[in-house]
């Protein structure tokens, strides 16, 4: 019997999810000075002081995010086929992307932010149709407010919002009100600041000095070897797969290229986040979105005897470093 993992179908892409993520909570997650951590400022803050309080909750609501954000990617792709076969490949592919790389201490912050990347991602894919898209486009847009006040080094992904409405042709109304939504967290932010009698702007403020301080590149140089291997794999497996898309582009049809267009988008600016001054391990569960997303381009494309094999590797690889980035 040979087995095709390109056409994975959902039971055994759910429980190499499951396993995935039992394995990481199961293992234990480093805790870090989450009183100090300048990444995290506002919202993300408050997370990581939930996690030092309860460790316990903390890592059931991370498998819970991690089931969530990894079951979002795969509706992605099979409500809009991506890859013209029937795959929900990218279930497994999120975890072993967000797991096998050290996801850093404040380990709820920096899911909490990929499941905000992929609620946005979901609902921009859903303000791509031929009426009006007014509630889909506000809630995404929404959630991609949120997202640096729970990651700061995440702030250039608010650029995801001139990206979608120029891929995805959305009007001028729908882009006033997608503005309002973006803009709604941190206006809500700077409200409660003001009402607590500090600065109007301190949140900006703060914000802003959160994203740009550090040293570039700085990141690389603090993981583990074993993670960065396998960071260089995945980015390798990215490149792959946008190759063999650029390749044969339209193979696809119009929907699809257009989210996957703006999938390649989101690569780039998290690739973007992982080379800024201020980030940390956290920023790459942003990276698992766009990957698990794109990677199964590749396995589709090559032949089933080198796809399994590759695919086999990931995994060993992923369950390896939840054990290695934890314990040495």
């Amino acid at each position: 019997m040979k087995i095709d993992i390109a056409r994975q179908p959902l039971v055994p892409a759910f429980m190499t999810l499951f396993a995935l993520a039992v394995a990481a909570m199961c293992v234990g997650i480093p805790m870090s000075d989450t009183e100090t951590s300048g990444a995290l400022p506002l919202l993300g803050g408050q997370l990581a002081r939930f996690q030092a309080a309860y460790p316990v909750w903390s890592k059931f609501a991370t498998g819970f995010m991690l089931l969530f954000t990894g079951m979002c990617a795969g509706r992605i792709t099979i409500r809009y086929n991506l890859y013209t076969v029937g795959t929900c490949l990218p279930i497994p592919l999120y975890a072993i992307v967000a797991c096998g790389i050290a996801t850093g201490g404040n380990y709820l912050a920096g899911f909490a932010a990929s499941m905000l990347l992929a609620l946005a991602t979901k609902n921009y894919c859903r303000a791509f149709c031929n009426g009006y898209g007014f509630d889909a486009i506000f809630r995404a847009s929404l959630y991609l407010g949120l997202m640096p006040l729970v990651y700061a080094p995440g702030l250039p992904m608010l650029l995801l919002l001139p990206l979608a409405v120029l891929l995805f042709r959305r009007t001028l109304r729908e882009v006033a009100v997608a503005t309002a939504g973006l803009l709604l967290p941190v206006f809500t932010a700077c409200y409660v600041s003001w009402g607590t009698g500090a600065e109007f702007t301190a949140p900006l403020i703060k914000l802003g000095q959160s994203a740009i301080e550090g040293m570039p590149l700085h990141l690389f140089l603090d993981i583990p070897l074993p993670a960065l291997v396998m960071a260089g794999g995945i980015v390798l497996l990215d490149l792959t797969a946008l190759f063999f898309f650029l390749a044969d582009i339209y193979a696809a049809g119009t929907k699809p290229r257009f989210i996957l267009f703006y999938n390649i988008g989101i690569l780039i600016l998290t690739l973007a986040v992982l080379c800024s001054p201020a980030a940390t391990p956290e920023a790459f569960a942003l990276l698992a979105v766009p990957s698990a997303i794109l990677i199964p381009v590749f396995f589709v494309r090559i032949h089933r005897g080198i796809a399994l094999p590759v695919y086999l590797v990931f995994l060993a690889a992923a369950f390896a470093g939840i054990f290695l980035q934890y314990y040495i």
